[in-house]
Protein backbone atom coordinates (compact mmCIF):
# COMPACT_ATOMS: atom_id res chain seq x y z
CA UNK A 1 0.00 0.00 0.00
CA UNK A 2 1.78 3.19 -1.30
CA UNK A 3 0.89 6.68 -0.95
CA UNK A 4 0.65 9.16 -3.83
CA UNK A 5 -0.47 12.27 -4.44
CA UNK A 6 -4.11 12.73 -3.59
CA UNK A 7 -4.57 9.50 -1.69
CA UNK A 8 -3.72 5.86 -0.92
CA UNK A 9 -2.23 3.68 -4.10
CA UNK A 10 -3.20 -0.08 -3.88
CA UNK A 11 -1.58 -2.54 -5.51
CA UNK A 12 -2.26 -6.26 -6.37
CA UNK A 13 -0.70 -7.71 -3.48
CA UNK A 14 -3.68 -5.50 -1.50
CA UNK A 15 -6.70 -7.25 -3.76
CA UNK A 16 -5.12 -10.46 -3.33
CA UNK A 17 -4.90 -9.79 0.18
CA UNK A 18 -8.69 -8.55 0.40
CA UNK A 19 -9.39 -11.61 -1.78
CA UNK A 20 -7.58 -14.18 0.48
CA UNK A 21 -8.41 -12.86 3.64
CA UNK A 22 -12.25 -12.80 3.00
CA UNK A 23 -12.40 -16.01 1.59
CA UNK A 24 -10.32 -17.99 4.10
CA UNK A 25 -11.85 -16.61 7.13
CA UNK A 26 -15.75 -16.64 5.58
CA UNK A 27 -14.66 -20.03 5.05
CA UNK A 28 -13.87 -21.01 9.18
CA UNK A 29 -16.80 -18.99 10.14
CA UNK A 30 -18.86 -21.50 7.59
CA UNK A 31 -16.98 -24.24 8.94
CA UNK A 32 -17.58 -23.07 12.28
CA UNK A 33 -21.33 -23.13 12.33
CA UNK A 34 -21.05 -26.32 10.59
CA UNK A 35 -19.17 -28.18 13.21
CA UNK A 36 -22.05 -26.55 16.04
CA UNK A 37 -24.52 -28.00 13.81
CA UNK A 38 -22.87 -31.35 13.76
CA UNK A 39 -24.68 -34.64 15.27
CA UNK A 40 -24.16 -33.96 18.80
CA UNK A 41 -24.24 -37.70 19.51
CA UNK A 42 -21.39 -38.03 16.93
CA UNK A 43 -19.43 -34.89 18.67
CA UNK A 44 -20.02 -36.00 21.98
CA UNK A 45 -18.59 -39.66 21.25
CA UNK A 46 -15.49 -38.23 19.21
CA UNK A 47 -14.21 -35.76 21.33
CA UNK A 48 -13.83 -38.92 24.22
CA UNK A 49 -12.43 -40.91 21.39
CA UNK A 50 -10.15 -38.74 19.73
CA UNK A 51 -12.59 -38.59 16.57
CA UNK A 52 -11.19 -42.31 15.95
CA UNK A 53 -14.53 -43.80 16.10
CA UNK A 54 -16.88 -44.97 12.95
CA UNK A 55 -19.38 -42.26 14.18
CA UNK A 56 -16.97 -39.20 14.21
CA UNK A 57 -14.56 -39.97 11.96
CA UNK A 58 -16.27 -38.91 8.82
CA UNK A 59 -16.42 -35.57 10.22
CA UNK A 60 -12.24 -35.94 11.26
CA UNK A 61 -12.61 -36.68 6.99
CA UNK A 62 -14.94 -33.62 6.32
CA UNK A 63 -13.29 -30.56 8.71
CA UNK A 64 -9.60 -31.35 9.19
CA UNK A 65 -8.98 -30.75 4.48
CA UNK A 66 -11.15 -27.62 5.29
CA UNK A 67 -9.32 -26.71 7.84
CA UNK A 68 -6.28 -26.67 6.35
CA UNK A 69 -7.52 -25.17 3.11
CA UNK A 70 -9.07 -22.31 4.70
CA UNK A 71 -5.64 -21.67 6.86
CA UNK A 72 -3.75 -21.72 3.75
CA UNK A 73 -5.89 -19.64 1.90
CA UNK A 74 -5.58 -17.16 5.33
CA UNK A 75 -1.82 -17.29 5.42
CA UNK A 76 -1.45 -16.62 1.58
CA UNK A 77 -3.53 -13.47 2.23
CA UNK A 78 -1.86 -12.27 5.55
CA UNK A 79 1.78 -12.90 3.34
CA UNK A 80 0.30 -10.52 0.34
CA UNK A 81 -0.57 -8.00 3.12
CA UNK A 82 2.92 -8.22 4.89
CA UNK A 83 4.47 -8.46 1.63
CA UNK A 84 2.55 -4.85 0.24
CA UNK A 85 3.52 -3.58 3.85
CA UNK A 86 7.27 -4.15 2.72
CA UNK A 87 8.86 -3.64 6.45
CA UNK A 88 8.30 -6.37 9.54
CA UNK A 89 8.76 -2.82 11.91
CA UNK A 90 5.30 -1.42 10.21
CA UNK A 91 3.90 -5.38 10.82
CA UNK A 92 5.52 -5.06 14.91
CA UNK A 93 4.11 -1.69 15.00
CA UNK A 94 0.64 -3.41 14.19
CA UNK A 95 0.67 -6.04 17.05
CA UNK A 96 1.75 -3.20 19.62
CA UNK A 97 -0.22 -0.85 19.05
CA UNK A 98 -3.77 -0.04 20.67
CA UNK A 99 -7.24 -0.99 18.80
CA UNK A 100 -7.82 2.75 17.48
CA UNK A 101 -8.43 1.92 14.52
CA UNK A 102 -9.61 -0.94 11.35
CA UNK A 103 -6.20 -1.98 10.58
CA UNK A 104 -5.34 -3.03 14.42
CA UNK A 105 -8.67 -4.41 14.86
CA UNK A 106 -7.94 -6.50 11.46
CA UNK A 107 -4.45 -7.48 12.30
CA UNK A 108 -5.39 -9.18 15.42
CA UNK A 109 -8.61 -10.94 13.56
CA UNK A 110 -6.85 -12.36 11.26
CA UNK A 111 -4.17 -13.84 13.86
CA UNK A 112 -6.38 -15.33 16.60
CA UNK A 113 -8.74 -16.60 13.66
CA UNK A 114 -5.47 -18.53 12.26
CA UNK A 115 -4.92 -19.31 15.85
CA UNK A 116 -8.03 -20.87 16.59
CA UNK A 117 -8.72 -22.84 13.58
CA UNK A 118 -4.61 -24.27 14.01
CA UNK A 119 -6.24 -25.34 17.53
CA UNK A 120 -9.24 -26.45 15.89
CA UNK A 121 -7.02 -28.65 13.40
CA UNK A 122 -4.98 -30.37 16.25
CA UNK A 123 -8.53 -30.71 18.11
CA UNK A 124 -9.92 -32.96 14.96
CA UNK A 125 -6.58 -34.67 14.35
CA UNK A 126 -7.18 -35.96 17.96
CA UNK A 127 -3.64 -34.26 19.57
CA UNK A 128 -4.93 -32.99 22.21
CA UNK A 129 -8.10 -34.11 24.44
CA UNK A 130 -10.68 -31.68 25.32
CA UNK A 131 -14.40 -31.96 26.34
CA UNK A 132 -17.62 -31.38 24.66
CA UNK A 133 -17.60 -27.76 26.20
CA UNK A 134 -14.44 -26.90 25.45
CA UNK A 135 -14.78 -27.81 21.88
CA UNK A 136 -18.18 -25.69 21.29
CA UNK A 137 -16.55 -22.86 22.84
CA UNK A 138 -13.37 -22.99 20.67
CA UNK A 139 -15.92 -23.45 17.62
CA UNK A 140 -17.89 -20.35 18.98
CA UNK A 141 -14.90 -18.36 19.39
CA UNK A 142 -13.81 -19.17 15.92
CA UNK A 143 -17.05 -18.20 14.48
CA UNK A 144 -16.80 -15.01 16.27
CA UNK A 145 -13.01 -13.71 15.49
CA UNK A 146 -13.82 -15.22 11.19
CA UNK A 147 -17.06 -12.46 11.30
CA UNK A 148 -14.68 -10.07 12.53
CA UNK A 149 -11.93 -10.72 9.84
CA UNK A 150 -14.90 -11.21 7.33
CA UNK A 151 -16.32 -7.60 7.56
CA UNK A 152 -13.41 -5.71 8.88
CA UNK A 153 -11.61 -5.19 5.30
CA UNK A 154 -15.23 -3.43 4.07
CA UNK A 155 -14.88 -1.05 7.37
CA UNK A 156 -11.25 -0.43 6.57
CA UNK A 157 -12.06 0.85 2.70
CA UNK A 158 -14.93 2.80 3.78
CA UNK A 159 -13.47 5.02 6.38
CA UNK A 160 -11.91 6.17 3.62
CA UNK A 161 -13.13 9.58 2.27
CA UNK A 162 -11.09 10.78 -0.15
CA UNK A 163 -12.10 7.51 -1.93
CA UNK A 164 -16.22 8.18 -2.07
CA UNK A 165 -16.93 5.19 -4.15
CA UNK A 166 -16.07 3.30 -0.85
CA UNK A 167 -16.74 5.70 1.78
CA UNK A 168 -20.00 4.87 3.26
CA UNK A 169 -22.15 1.61 4.89
CA UNK A 170 -22.50 -0.41 1.89
CA UNK A 171 -18.90 -1.92 1.11
CA UNK A 172 -18.37 -3.72 4.44
CA UNK A 173 -21.88 -5.37 4.37
CA UNK A 174 -20.79 -6.10 0.28
CA UNK A 175 -17.51 -7.74 1.57
CA UNK A 176 -19.17 -9.64 4.43
CA UNK A 177 -21.62 -11.34 1.95
CA UNK A 178 -19.23 -12.00 -0.81
CA UNK A 179 -16.31 -13.44 1.76
CA UNK A 180 -18.84 -15.47 3.17
CA UNK A 181 -19.86 -16.88 0.04
CA UNK A 182 -16.45 -17.33 -0.90
CA UNK A 183 -16.12 -18.92 1.77
CA UNK A 184 -19.06 -21.62 1.03
CA UNK A 185 -17.80 -22.14 -2.11
CA UNK A 186 -13.92 -22.86 -0.74
CA UNK A 187 -16.04 -25.65 1.87
CA UNK A 188 -17.95 -27.24 -1.53
CA UNK A 189 -14.62 -27.33 -3.53
CA UNK A 190 -13.21 -29.10 -0.22
CA UNK A 191 -15.73 -31.06 0.42
CA UNK A 192 -15.90 -32.24 -3.04
CA UNK A 193 -12.40 -32.80 -2.99
CA UNK A 194 -12.28 -34.81 -0.16
CA UNK A 195 -14.91 -36.99 -1.08
CA UNK A 196 -17.06 -35.77 1.75
CA UNK A 197 -19.43 -33.93 -0.51
CA UNK A 198 -21.51 -37.59 -0.86
CA UNK A 199 -21.26 -38.75 2.27
CA UNK A 200 -22.86 -34.87 3.35
CA UNK A 201 -24.85 -34.93 0.75
CA UNK A 202 -27.21 -33.10 2.93
CA UNK A 203 -25.85 -31.15 4.56
CA UNK A 204 -24.24 -30.05 1.55
CA UNK A 205 -27.52 -28.94 -0.01
CA UNK A 206 -28.60 -27.11 2.93
CA UNK A 207 -25.21 -25.48 2.03
CA UNK A 208 -25.88 -24.50 -1.52
CA UNK A 209 -29.58 -23.28 -0.38
CA UNK A 210 -27.93 -20.56 1.78
CA UNK A 211 -25.17 -19.60 -0.79
CA UNK A 212 -28.23 -19.18 -3.16
CA UNK A 213 -29.67 -16.61 -0.84
CA UNK A 214 -25.82 -14.76 -0.20
CA UNK A 215 -25.62 -14.42 -4.37
CA UNK A 216 -29.03 -12.96 -4.13
CA UNK A 217 -27.89 -10.78 -1.17
CA UNK A 218 -24.81 -9.38 -3.36
CA UNK A 219 -26.29 -8.57 -6.44
CA UNK A 220 -28.67 -6.89 -4.66
CA UNK A 221 -26.66 -4.76 -2.19
CA UNK A 222 -24.11 -3.97 -5.57
CA UNK A 223 -26.68 -2.34 -7.10
CA UNK A 224 -27.89 -0.43 -3.38
CA UNK A 225 -24.30 0.31 -3.29
CA UNK A 226 -23.58 1.62 -7.04
CA UNK A 227 -27.19 3.45 -7.02
CA UNK A 228 -26.38 5.18 -3.50
CA UNK A 229 -23.03 6.34 -4.74
CA UNK A 230 -24.70 7.78 -8.38
CA UNK A 231 -27.44 9.52 -6.62
CA UNK A 232 -25.97 10.87 -3.13
CA UNK A 233 -23.19 12.87 -5.65
CA UNK A 234 -25.88 14.51 -7.93
CA UNK A 235 -26.59 11.54 -10.64
CA UNK A 236 -25.05 13.42 -13.09
CA UNK A 237 -21.63 15.38 -13.90
CA UNK A 238 -22.43 19.60 -13.61
CA UNK A 239 -21.00 22.96 -13.35
CA UNK A 240 -21.86 22.53 -9.51
CA UNK A 241 -20.43 19.30 -8.94
CA UNK A 242 -17.75 19.39 -6.00
CA UNK A 243 -14.59 17.25 -6.66
CA UNK A 244 -15.80 14.59 -4.74
CA UNK A 245 -19.01 14.46 -6.64
CA UNK A 246 -17.36 14.15 -10.02
CA UNK A 247 -15.18 11.58 -8.65
CA UNK A 248 -17.70 9.31 -7.43
CA UNK A 249 -19.74 9.96 -10.66
CA UNK A 250 -16.52 8.94 -12.37
CA UNK A 251 -15.93 5.87 -10.66
CA UNK A 252 -19.66 4.80 -11.08
CA UNK A 253 -19.35 5.31 -14.81
CA UNK A 254 -15.89 3.23 -14.95
CA UNK A 255 -17.80 0.07 -13.32
CA UNK A 256 -20.65 0.31 -15.56
CA UNK A 257 -19.58 1.23 -18.98
CA UNK A 258 -15.83 2.56 -18.61
CA UNK A 259 -12.42 0.46 -17.77
CA UNK A 260 -14.04 -1.78 -15.04
CA UNK A 261 -17.17 -2.63 -17.21
CA UNK A 262 -15.68 -5.97 -18.61
CA UNK A 263 -14.67 -7.61 -15.03
CA UNK A 264 -17.63 -6.09 -13.25
CA UNK A 265 -20.37 -7.76 -16.05
CA UNK A 266 -18.28 -10.47 -17.27
CA UNK A 267 -16.23 -11.20 -13.91
CA UNK A 268 -18.47 -10.62 -11.41
CA UNK A 269 -22.23 -10.28 -12.55
CA UNK A 270 -21.95 -13.48 -15.25
CA UNK A 271 -19.84 -15.75 -13.80
CA UNK A 272 -19.48 -14.54 -10.37
CA UNK A 273 -23.28 -13.89 -9.77
CA UNK A 274 -25.93 -15.73 -12.36
CA UNK A 275 -23.59 -18.78 -13.28
CA UNK A 276 -23.82 -20.25 -9.60
CA UNK A 277 -27.28 -19.21 -8.86
CA UNK A 278 -28.50 -21.16 -12.24
CA UNK A 279 -26.26 -23.86 -10.96
CA UNK A 280 -26.96 -23.93 -7.37
CA UNK A 281 -30.60 -23.95 -7.73
CA UNK A 282 -30.18 -27.15 -10.05
CA UNK A 283 -28.35 -28.82 -7.50
CA UNK A 284 -30.53 -27.48 -4.44
CA UNK A 285 -33.79 -29.63 -6.34
CA UNK A 286 -32.10 -32.30 -6.64
CA UNK A 287 -32.40 -35.01 -4.35
CA UNK A 288 -29.96 -37.60 -2.54
CA UNK A 289 -28.87 -39.88 -5.22
CA UNK A 290 -27.00 -43.21 -4.42
CA UNK A 291 -26.28 -43.29 -8.14
CA UNK A 292 -22.35 -43.09 -8.81
CA UNK A 293 -22.69 -41.19 -11.81
CA UNK A 294 -25.73 -38.70 -10.72
CA UNK A 295 -23.46 -38.05 -7.70
CA UNK A 296 -20.20 -37.96 -9.78
CA UNK A 297 -22.32 -35.38 -11.96
CA UNK A 298 -23.64 -32.78 -8.87
CA UNK A 299 -20.24 -33.25 -7.76
CA UNK A 300 -18.40 -31.86 -10.42
CA UNK A 301 -21.19 -28.80 -10.54
CA UNK A 302 -20.75 -27.76 -7.55
CA UNK A 303 -17.25 -27.56 -8.69
CA UNK A 304 -17.88 -25.40 -10.98
CA UNK A 305 -20.43 -23.11 -8.91
CA UNK A 306 -17.84 -23.09 -6.75
CA UNK A 307 -15.62 -22.13 -9.12
CA UNK A 308 -17.59 -19.56 -10.41
CA UNK A 309 -18.17 -17.86 -7.09
CA UNK A 310 -14.79 -16.97 -6.51
CA UNK A 311 -13.98 -15.90 -9.84
CA UNK A 312 -16.66 -13.53 -8.88
CA UNK A 313 -15.41 -12.38 -5.44
CA UNK A 314 -11.73 -11.99 -6.94
CA UNK A 315 -13.33 -9.57 -9.58
CA UNK A 316 -15.47 -8.05 -7.06
CA UNK A 317 -12.21 -6.66 -4.98
CA UNK A 318 -10.52 -5.95 -8.34
CA UNK A 319 -13.39 -4.03 -9.46
CA UNK A 320 -13.69 -1.89 -6.38
CA UNK A 321 -10.39 -1.27 -5.66
CA UNK A 322 -9.32 0.09 -9.61
CA UNK A 323 -12.80 2.06 -10.08
CA UNK A 324 -11.96 3.12 -6.37
CA UNK A 325 -8.98 4.91 -7.47
CA UNK A 326 -9.22 5.58 -10.52
CA UNK A 327 -10.64 9.34 -9.88
CA UNK A 328 -9.03 9.73 -6.41
CA UNK A 329 -9.97 13.03 -4.60
CA UNK A 330 -6.96 15.34 -3.40
CA UNK A 331 -7.16 15.16 0.56
CA UNK A 332 -4.28 16.62 2.79
CA UNK A 333 -2.36 13.92 4.53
Amino acid sequence: MSRARGGVVFSELVVAYLFLGGTGAGALLIAAVLMLLADERAVSRGVVVRFRDNGSAAYRRLFVPILVASLVVLVLGALCLAADVGRLDRILLLAVSSPSNYLVVGFWALLLCGTLAAAMLLVWLGAPSVSLPLFRALAVLLAAVSFVAVIYTGLLLSGMPSVPLWFGPWLPGLFAISALSCGVALVGMVAVFSGMATVFGRTMRQVVRADMVLLALEAVVVALWLGAAWLEHGGSASSGATPTDAAALASVASVLNGACSLPFWGGLVLVGLVAPFAIEAVLARCNASKDVAEASLASRALLASAGCVLVGGACLRAVVVAAGMLPVVSVPF
